[in-house]
């Protein structure tokens, strides 16, 4: 686990938490949303629209870049093309960085069971669904994303206080340190604690 400063300096603000898609970015988030009591935005819900559509790639970037804009943050999710925007904003970076096949094994039976409960939903109008693009980008991810992710932590490593959680134990030893602050944790989405 790399972090460069003690973590119990001072509690951040906005926390940037990102990983292969099937490296459980979402209950580390949840987590940190309700100990340090920042509200959660799961950009999955921010990027899909009705249908699985995909937004215009300018208008993707506009709307991060004005979640980052707010004081308090988890943002969870790692869609590449707005790691700058997000991390430059970012008082903690956590890479969850899991090997593939643990990754690609989780989101295949995230995938599978998710086939039985119809009622679930990534984002409004999104229903879980069986997605083998997605299991090419889990598989294609440690040789065209992780490099990128690399860089921006070598680029940030003096500005950031970054974690790089590669087991369950270092997970557990970082949960272990981050404070509670009170509070149940905040969903951007409708300003309620999560549930």
């Amino acid at each position: 686990m790399y972090h460069p400063r003690r973590i119990e300096m001072e509690p951040p603000r906005r926390v940037m938490v990102i990983g292969s898609p099937g490296s459980d970015k979402a209950s580390l988030c949840r987590e940190l949303s309700t100990r340090l009591n920042l509200p959660l935005i799961a950009l999955d819900r921010e990027y899909w629209q009705p249908g699985w559509k995909r937004p215009d790639p300018a208008a993707w970037r506009a709307r991060v870049a004005e979640l980052a804009g707010q004081d308090e943050w988890v943002i969870q999710g790692t869609y590449p093309s707005t790691l700058d925007i997000r991390a430059l904003r970012a008082d903690w970076i956590v890479w969850i960085d899991l090997p593939m096949p643990v990754c690609f094994t989780r989101k295949l039976r995230q995938m599978l069971s998710a086939r039985k409960q119809k009622t679930s939903e990534i984002a409004t109008g999104c229903p879980r669904r069986f997605d083998a693009s997605l299991l090419r980008f889990i598989w294609s991810f440690p040789t065209v994303v992780a490099p990128r992710i690399a860089a921006l932590i070598a680029r940030e490593r003096r500005n950031r206080t970054i974690f790089i959680l590669r087991t369950k134990h270092e997970r557990e030893e970082f949960l272990a340190r981050v404070p509670t602050l009170g509070g149940m944790g905040r969903d951007v989405a409708d300003g309620k604690p999560e549930s």
